[in-house]
């Protein structure tokens, strides 16, 4: 018998790499994130912020919940993304309420009513208006994908942030100035 007591360790490291690999759960290749992931805006912008996911092959329904600064930011809207409306099939999409005072959870349910979708793509637009100066984190509260058969998928996910900034001073310029800087 002529083996290499060396080789054993690398046989191993190999097998258990391998066993790593088939047991990571697949749902940790899917990520959910707010794009662009950091804005800057001024006081009374409205912002409307993407939330894509990576590719998921089938997606029956979804549940978003996002933090945010109150104090900065309020919440104007939330609406279906491509992932739903791009399939031409009947779907529900809710923006669950945030009963609790001050409103700071952006929460979407939502489901495809017939057949299921799949991503890349825009799962939902968050809309937001700008009320003070700071900076916000868009924060992932959580994310959950259920499938056809209705099993669990928990992506990973990314967080945004939102720059509200003071309005840059404007100098009135009138049309007689304007014409004596380029005679």
């Amino acid at each position: 018998m002529n083996r290499n007591p060396s080789r054993a360790p690398r046989v191993f490291l190999g097998l258990l790499t391998a066993l790593a690999v088939l047991a990571a759960p697949a749902s940790r290749a899917t990520v959910v994130s707010v794009s662009p992931a950091d804005t800057s805006v001024t006081i009374g912008d409205v912002i409307t912020l993407r939330v894509v996911t990576t590719a998921f092959p089938d997606l029956k329904g979804y549940q978003l919940v996002f933090g945010f600064a109150p104090t900065i930011v309020q919440l104007q809207g939330i609406t279906a993304g491509d992932v739903l409306t791009g399939t031409g099939r009947a779907y529900s999409g809710y923006q669950v309420p945030d009963y609790v005072a001050p409103a700071d959870t952006a929460w979407y349910d939502a489901a495809m009513l017939d057949g299921s979708t799949a991503g890349p793509g825009v799962l939902a637009y968050l809309t937001f208006t700008a009320t003070a100066l700071g900076t916000t984190l868009i924060d992932c509260r959580g994310v959950d994908f259920r499938d056809s058969q209705n099993a669990q998928t928990l992506p990973a996910c990314e967080s945004g942030v939102v720059h509200v900034l003071p309005a840059t001073a404007v100098r009135a310029t009138s049309w007689g100035q304007v014409k004596t800087i380029y005679r």
